[in-house]
């Protein structure tokens, strides 16, 4: 029999999850509080039910101790869902949090479920949606090194790399130096873009010479496509980013001074304060070009 896996949270991350741990040969049964979500992964061939609580019968008819992978916005959601929800009726579970929380949350929660028995690592992860369908997820993971071995078969399942952090919360810290990188980084392939068209260049091609040197980059080669593109579909909504710069600034007070980091998450919050909160977060080029005067299209 294939392994029972619960999935909770079928948004653009919770979804490509559910259908790659299918693909791998997963016994999947997965929720989400919007129907909406449910009735898409359900047409995509997804097993879902109503609620967690649902979901939470549903596996533990299925095995003693199964596995439940969180993708969640927030840490607070996060422990709503598990211990107001898949831990109501009681039961032990292997608890793998994908979300992006601060790692104050990631701790508190790994005290709580262990009372419980249960095992829970932060495996917060990092490549996208696309990413996590293809199974190729950098995943960052925090935990003992018992829950994280009892939940290596799952995790493998959605990950290209896995990197042990550290104990619990040490995955969301290495979560958060990620966000801090990122965040910087498109705001600076947004400047080079609308620096190579101002001053005459083609922007399209500028970028394609960038990728084959020092300064390629994930960034460059996908978020400098969407903003070429001015395709600002939703891959990661640039809400979720402000939130996660608000967890880097939080870690960080008091203990270094990231300046090339607030000058990038100034543009984010200029973009979430403008009305694109619900755009994905390569829409920074819009307050960069704001910023020039000039526009790329």
């Amino acid at each position: 029999m294939s392994t029972p896996v619960g999935v909770i949270g079928l948004g653009p991350m919770g979804a490509n999850l559910a259908l790659r741990l299918a693909e791998a040969g997963l016994d999947v049964v997965a929720t989400s509080r919007s129907q909406g979500t449910r009735e898409a992964a359900a047409r995509e061939g997804v097993r879902v039910v109503d609620d967690v609580r649902a979901l939470a019968g549903r596996l533990r008819a299925a095995s003693p101790k199964p596995v439940v992978v969180v993708s969640l916005p927030s840490g607070p959601q996060v422990r709503a869902a598990v211990v107001d929800g898949l831990l109501a009726d009681g039961g032990e579970f292997v608890v793998v949090d994908t979300s992006t929380c601060a790692p104050a949350d990631a701790r508190s929660l790994a005290d709580d479920l262990h009372a419980r028995g249960c095992a829970v690592v932060d495996a917060p992860v990092s490549g996208g949606p696309t990413a996590a369908r293809a199974g190729s997820l950098s995943v960052m993971v925090g935990g003992t090194e018992a829950d994280v071995a009892a939940a290596d078969e799952v995790i493998r399942a959605f990950a290209g790399r896995v990197v042990v952090c550290g104990g619990p919360g040490a995955g969301q810290i290495a979560k958060a130096c990620n966000q801090l990188v990122v965040t910087a980084g498109i705001a600076v392939v947004a400047e080079a873009l609308v620096t190579a068209s101002a001053l005459g260049a083609d922007p399209a091609a500028v970028r394609e010479a960038l990728l084959g040197g020092y300064a390629a980059s994930r960034i460059l080669e996908l978020h400098g496509d969407r903003m070429l593109r001015r395709d600002f579909t939703l891959g990661a909504a640039a809400r979720t980013q402000l939130k996660d710069i608000g967890i880097i600034r939080e870690l960080t007070e008091g203990v270094v001074d990231n300046q090339v980091f607030e000058a990038a998450a100034r543009a984010m919050e200029e973009l979430v304060e403008s009305g694109g909160g619900d755009l994905d977060h390569s829409a920074a080029v819009r307050i960069v070009e704001r910023r020039a005067g000039h526009s790329l299209g």
